[in-house]
């Protein structure tokens, strides 16, 4: 029965790790058996999770294969590139109104979905090349306030599905591989955050670029920063003791 439930707790449910501890530890502390086992049980430990990236060279591809002399083209261009140059969540770009667009100063004023902070980005020349593209010569001339609609009526906002749809049509058709691998509008805002922290753009600066609050959210980036983590390497010491017997054959395996 212990092995049956430890085999359980291992493969269905590693929060009942803790609670056997706890109750082995209790087992002892109350005279009913006379060893704390509480510590041959192992404690679970979260798999760290490396962001999904793609190269910038696959970044650049995805972009070349939105055919932009298309109405559809330009809204999917357009939409796109406030994921793969500013790293835009999905939500803040389907949610996107016209009045968040400052052409005079070049910047897109939002109030992000998932924090409700907000966040000014820059209208770098090309997204605002892109959005001037789309709402002169492919946007469905109605009264919306939303930026990027259906093609088809009735004209509403797009939705974070579309957005989905979209970034995996154009991975195929550039030819890109993403089996195996996430290929929604968010891998382009862990694409973007690598991409800087391996040109040594401070991770303040990255930060406040995805629209970050917390000061630790950037750093699991730094796991895709190998030259960085170069830095960090240290020598590896030589062998004593034991250890030392054990290579040069003097203890027995």
């Amino acid at each position: 029965m212990n092995g049956l439930l430890h085999t359980y707790a291992k493969l269905e449910n590693k929060d009942e790790w803790a609670v056997i501890r706890m109750f082995l530890k209790f087992l002892n502390l109350s005279d009913l058996v006379d060893a704390d086992y509480s510590t041959l049980v192992p404690h679970y430990k979260k798999a760290t999770i490396i962001p999904v990236t793609y190269s910038e060279n696959e970044v650049h591809r995805f972009e070349s294969a939105i055919d932009k002399t298309i109405a559809t083209g330009k809204r999917d261009y357009a939409m796109l590139l406030l994921a793969t140059r500013l790293g835009m969540r999905s939500g803040d770009i389907a949610k996107l109104s016209l009045d968040k667009l400052d052409f005079e100063q070049d910047t897109i004023h939002l109030i992000q979905e998932k924090t409700s902070q907000p966040l000014d980005l820059p209208m770098l020349p090309e997204i605002k090349e892109a959005l001037d593209d789309y709402i002169e010569n492919g946007r469905p001339k109605v009264d919306e306030n939303y930026v990027f609609l259906r093609m088809n009526a009735p004209y509403q906002r797009i939705t974070t599905s579309a957005l989905r749809f979209a970034t995996t049509r154009y991975f195929k058709e550039a030819g890109i591989d993403i089996s195996g691998k996430k290929h929604g509008p968010h891998t382009f805002r862990s694409s973007l955050a690598s991409s800087m922290v391996n040109d040594d753009i401070p991770y303040d600066v990255v930060r406040s670029i995805l629209g970050h609050t917390d000061p630790d959210a950037v750093k699991h980036y730094a796991k895709l920063d190998i030259e960085r983590l170069r830095e960090c390497a240290i020598e590896v010491p030589e062998p004593s003791g034991i250890f030392k017997e054990f290579l040069d054959g003097g203890i027995q395996s």
